[in-house]
């Protein structure tokens, strides 16, 4: 009954780490680049983002992130019904805890993952970068 209490706990910390700011595409240093400067760069980078948003290229797949914790609590579920029946201890108790604790963990990876980008935005950003004349390398 003690390790329910730390459920919380770990939820907690995964939407803490939903919080972080999102990662930021890293350019080439191209001659564009050197023309312009990061400043008119990182601007250009704000633009690129704002754009990305108001055609509904989302920065975070919520919806996905959301289904993935609800999958992970049904499976936890389901595993520590089986395994409360096999042990003989409650079922409905075991699989409340199992199903609890998959879920905080969940939590805490797509805390973890919140950081990346969804595709479609990474990709609308990167190919509005490149029409600025920016070579987009990697996100950080």
């Amino acid at each position: 009954m003690q390790r329910i209490r730390y459920i919380p706990m770990l939820f907690l910390a995964g939407l803490l780490l939903a919080g972080c700011g999102p990662k930021r595409p890293v350019l080439y240093p191209n001659a564009h680049l050197d023309k312009v400067g990061m400043q008119v760069a990182q601007a250009d980078i704000d633009d690129c983002v704002m754009k990305a948003e108001a055609a509904g290229a989302n920065a975070r797949d919520a919806g996905a992130a959301a289904g993935n914790v609800a999958k992970s609590g049904a499976v936890g579920a389901a595993a520590g019904a089986v395994f409360g029946a096999i042990m003989g201890n409650g079922v409905g108790r075991s699989a409340a805890a199992a199903g609890g604790a998959a879920a905080a963990g969940s939590a805490v990876n797509e805390g973890f993952k919140s950081g990346d980008p969804a595709a479609i935005h990474k990709n609308f950003v990167e190919r509005c970068l490149r029409e600025k004349g920016y070579d987009v390398i990697g996100w950080k």
